[in-house]
């Protein structure tokens, strides 16, 4: 038997099409390869006279290459330029708190120099090497998470700090948002001069040595107060910033005493009060004696009540805080600082002071049942 062998003509395949993306960075790698062999070369200058007398200009051969290379490059929406460039067109929180010497942003700037000298480090004995230069990292969170009260486009908000001190954090934050934020502070210091037993101040006003200590005042943004008392945070609140013609209270910032009683009191008293959609945040939350009870009993209790689900199967499942866990959306964390966001829940300005004070729970987490395990037993 005689085979006959046919012969099938060759088929044409179909090579995928290469996405713009692929393509322009073909193009940057043959560009690369292209200049290190020396294929594109730029005109020697003519005498070493002319090199001397005149800047060498850019390269022609180069000016054709990058343009070429950007025709190819697929276009970029202006939201994700601006996303890529880490928000371009917001203001720079760490850049404003440089010029005004805040703590806040104070480590990254220090540690290079803590590193090369222990004598400059404030606590040089910290495994943990950004422990120990003074001051703080809170710069990519507030970024992160205010950059956007920066923008021109952001609406009329209203701002709160407590803790004023020297005003160097106040006056970062007034720079930084955008002109139509109203901004207050509260500080301890610049009550009357007596005993605290009085409710005054003893020792010293550190706030006056602002040079627009007074201007604040005039202005109402500056408030006076012991911002742990309840009944004095409601008469502020109620006389200077709930006003019919206020702003909607939007951020909250916690850099006061640092006793984690205050910071708890804090949330309390300002989470309910904030609009949807706020953000109050605290800091200086680091392992020290006096914030240690906020981080290892308070915050542990409001993870729980994050991811409450009330569920009838689960024996525990029950909120550490009922009114807080209702307007709690999200906890945003680094190193020392935390940040609570509101959720969709209405706001509650006129909340009774009976249920802004701290409950008996607030550092016993053992407590709080979804704390607990399936025999009962406290896991902290």
């Amino acid at each position: 038997m005689v085979r006959t062998l046919t012969t099938k003509k060759p088929q044409k395949r179909k090579l995928p099409i290469l996405s713009n993306s692929l393509s322009f960075l073909l193009g940057v790698t043959i560009a690369y390869l292209i200049m290190q062999q020396g294929v594109v070369k730029c005109p020697a200058p003519s005498s070493k006279e002319t090199q001397e007398s005149e800047p060498q200009k850019e390269c022609d051969c180069e000016k054709l290459l990058t343009a070429a290379l950007k025709k190819d490059a697929p276009a970029v929406p202006e939201t994700e330029k601006v996303r890529a460039t880490g928000g371009s067109k917001e203001k720079s929180f760490y850049d404003l708190g440089l010029k005004y010497g805040t703590d806040k942003i104070a480590g990254k700037h220090r540690l290079p120099g803590c590193l090369q000298n222990n004598s400059t480090c404030t606590r040089p004995g910290c495994v943990r090497k950004e422990c120990r230069p003074w001051g703080h990292w809170y710069h990519t969170l507030y970024q992160q998470t205010i950059g956007k009260y920066s923008l021109d486009t952001a609406d009329p908000f209203q701002f709160l700090e407590i803790g004023f001190f020297n005003g160097r954090g106040y006056q970062t934050y007034r720079e930084f948002f955008t002109d139509k934020a109203e901004v207050h502070s509260m500080e301890i210091s610049c009550l009357p001069e007596g005993k605290r037993e009085e409710g005054k101040w003893p020792w010293g006003n550190f706030a006056k040595e602002n040079e627009n200590y007074q201007k604040y005042l005039d202005e109402q943004r500056l408030h006076c107060v012991d911002a742990s008392n309840t009944t004095y945070l409601d008469n502020i609140w109620r006389t200077k910033m709930h006003r019919p013609d206020a702003p909607p209270l939007m951020v909250v910032v916690d850099d006061g005493s640092h006793l984690s009683a205050h910071m708890a009191q804090s949330v309390f008293f300002w989470f309910p009060r904030i609009e949807p959609g706020g953000l109050l945040v605290i800091e200086d939350i680091q392992p020290i004696v006096e914030a240690n009870l906020f981080r290892t009993q308070f915050l542990p209790q409001m993870m729980s009540d994050l991811h409450f689900c009330g569920d009838p199967k689960q024996q525990h499942d029950e909120p550490c805080f009922p009114l807080l866990q209702k307007m709690l959306h999200s906890i945003h964390c680094e190193m020392h600082i935390c940040i609570f966001e509101r959720n969709e829940e209405p706001a509650i300005p006129n909340l009774p002071l009976s249920d802004s004070t701290m409950p008996a729970n607030t550092f016993k987490s053992a407590m709080c049942p979804s704390l607990k395990d399936s025999w009962g037993t406290a896991q902290v």
